[in-house]
C-alpha cells in the first residue's frame, strides 16, 4: 500500500498547494492579508482555479512518473467500437438506479453550493466534465487500482479497495456511495480490458449528465422524484437495474470474453 499512500498525499498535496499559491496571489493583488470570504466569488475563482491546476498537476505527474504504461490509452479489441458502446449504455443505466438510491438515502451535501457555482462557470464545467473524467481514471484506476490487482493477485480486491478510496477522497456524504458503485464499475472495465478508455468514457458521460440536467432543469434542487414522482422514478430506476444487469452479461459474455492478464511487472499481456 505504500505506493498507493503516496500517490494520495501527491494528489492532496498538490491541492493544499496551489491552493496557497493562489490565496497568496489574491491577498498581492487585492492588497490584503485576509482570506477570501467564503461566500463571495473571490473564494469560488480561486477554489476553482486551484481545482484545475492540481487537477492537472496529478495527471502529468502519474503519466510523467510512468506510474501507468502507454497501453492504458490503447483499447486492444477488434470490436472496440461495440466495447466503447457498451460502457456508454452501461453507466447510463447505472445512473438511473444509483441517482434514485441517493435520493432515497437522503445523505448530506456538503458540497452543494460549491458544485452549482461550478456548473455555472466555464472552468469548473472543464474541471467537472472534462478534467476529472481524464485524471482520476488515471490516478486511482490506471495508478493504485493496476498496482494493487498486480501486487496482490487478486483483481477484485484491487477494484474494490481502490473505489472505496476514490470515493472516501470525494469527501461529501451524497457522493461517497455513488461513487463508490461507479468507481466498482470503471475498475471493471479497467480490469477485464486493460485500458482506461471505457472508463473515462463512462466518466466523462457520468459528469457531463450531471451537468447536462443542471442546466436543463433550470432547478438545482430539481431530482428524480420531484420530477418523476415516485412511481415513475421507481420505475426508471428498476429499468436501470435490469439495463445494467443486461451490459454486464453482453460485455462480459459477448464482448472481452476473457480479461488481459496482469502480471507483476507493470506490464499488460494479451
Amino acid at each position: 500500500m505504500g505506493r498507493t499512500i503516496k500517490l494520495l498525499l501527491l494528489y492532496f498535496a498538490y491541492q493544499l498547494a496551489f491552493f496557497a499559491v493562489l490565496v497568496g496571489v489574491y491577498m498581492l493583488k487585492n492588497g490584503v492579508v485576509e482570506m477570501p470570504d467564503v461566500s463571495g466569488s473571490g473564494y469560488m475563482s480561486v477554489i476553482m482555479w486551484a481545482q484545475f491546476l492540481s487537477t492537472l498537476s496529478v495527471g502529468l505527474h502519474v503519466v510523467l512518473g510512468k506510474y501507468v504504461s502507454i497501453d492504458v490509452f490503447r483499447l486492444k479489441t477488434s470490436n472496440r467500437w461495440a466495447v466503447l458502446f457498451a460502457s456508454a449504455v452501461f453507466i447510463v443505466a447505472m445512473g438511473l438506479w444509483t441517482n434514485y438510491f441517493s435520493e432515497l438515502a437522503g445523505l448530506p451535501d456538503n458540497m452543494k453550493d460549491m458544485f452549482e457555482q461550478m456548473m455555472n462557470n466555464p472552468l469548473g464545467i472543464i474541471s467537472i466534465v472534462v478534467m476529472a473524467p481524464l485524471v482520476e481514471e488515471l490516478l486511482f484506476r490506471g495508478a493504485i487500482q493496476g498496482h494493487l490487482m498486480r501486487k496482490w493477485k487478486m483483481p477484485y480486491l484491487g477494484i474494490v479497495v481502490s473505489s472505496l478510496i476514490f470515493g472516501v477522497v470525494h469527501g461529501n456524504p451524497a457522493q461517497i456511495p455513488f461513487a463508490f458503485v461507479v468507481g466498482m464499475a470503471l475498475g471493471w472495465m479497467y480490469y477485464l480490458t486493460g485500458s482506461l478508455i471505457p472508463g473515462m468514457l463512462m466518466h466523462f458521460i457520468n459528469n457531463g449528465s450531471s451537468v447536462l440536467l443542471y442546466v436543463l432543469s433550470g432547478d438545482p434542487d430539481a431530482t428524480m422524484i420531484s420530477s418523476l414522482g415516485e412511481t415513475g422514478s421507481l420505475a426508471l430506476a428498476v429499468a436501470g437495474i435490469i439495463l445494467t444487469v443486461v451490459c454486464i452479461f453482453i460485455i462480459r459474455r459477448k464482448l472481452v470474453k476473457e480479461p488481459v492478464q496482469w502480471n507483476e511487472e507493470n506490464n499488460l499481456q494479451a
